[in-house]
């Protein structure tokens, strides 16, 4: 196995035990701790409104709350989840450049068509704020942390992917540009091994 593949597969695994551990977790907290669950049943937007409702209309609405308070958590986690997976995405383009056998021109001209990926958590953190107003009638307070963290957490991924990633890769590649450097020595480690290799078997 390559080393890029390597690095590919061990990132796809920690990628699907964290967005494992983060649904594990949210489910936890929402059935086992009252805050955390009111932060997506929104009580302070539905408290005005229990006093004048008879013992019925208060089951009916404690049911629409807690069906609210439900859809809420799945949209976040949903969301959540998809900038986790961009995340990933991001990081296997750039390493399929990165250890790709293409001259430098070529990957350089490959890191511009690329940049879409690194924007795709900003999307999707857009895509979650769109999301938050199907549940603000219902629950405006549930719908502003959708919002907020959906836009937070697209902001953090998209700036670790360009200057984490991203612009190390193009500074590497825009210097080796420069010097007329066409390969990385470290790239052909797994070929020099294998010449290594023919040669002793032809002696």
């Amino acid at each position: 196995m390559t080393r890029s593949k390597k690095w590919l597969t061990i990132s796809l695994v920690a990628t699907v035990v964290i967005g494992i551990v983060l649904v594990v977790s949210v489910l936890y907290l929402f059935n086992t701790n009252a805050e955390f669950k009111s932060l997506f049943s929104g009580s302070e937007a539905t408290g005005g409104t229990l006093g004048g409702s008879g013992t019925g209309g208060e089951e009916a609405l404690q049911e629409r709350i807690e069906f609210t308070g439900k859809v809420s958590m799945w949209i976040f986690i949903f969301i959540t989840l998809l900038q986790l997976v961009a995340l990933w995405v991001g990081y296997a383009v750039i390493s399929s450049i990165r250890y790709s056998k293409d001259p430098v021109k070529l990957k350089l001209r490959s890191m511009d068509n690329a940049e879409v990926f690194f924007d795709v958590p900003l999307y999707f953190g857009l895509f979650g704020t769109v999301s938050a107003f199907l549940v603000m009638t219902f629950s405006p307070q549930s719908s502003r942390l959708i919002a907020y963290s959906s836009t937070l957490i697209g902001i953090i991924f998209s700036l670790f992917l360009r200057l984490t990633l991203q612009y190390p890769l193009r500074k590497k590649l825009v210097r080796m540009d420069a010097l007329g450097i066409e390969e990385e020595v470290d790239d052909d480690d797994d070929d020099d091994d294998d010449g290594e290799k023919d040669g002793g078997d032809d002696k």
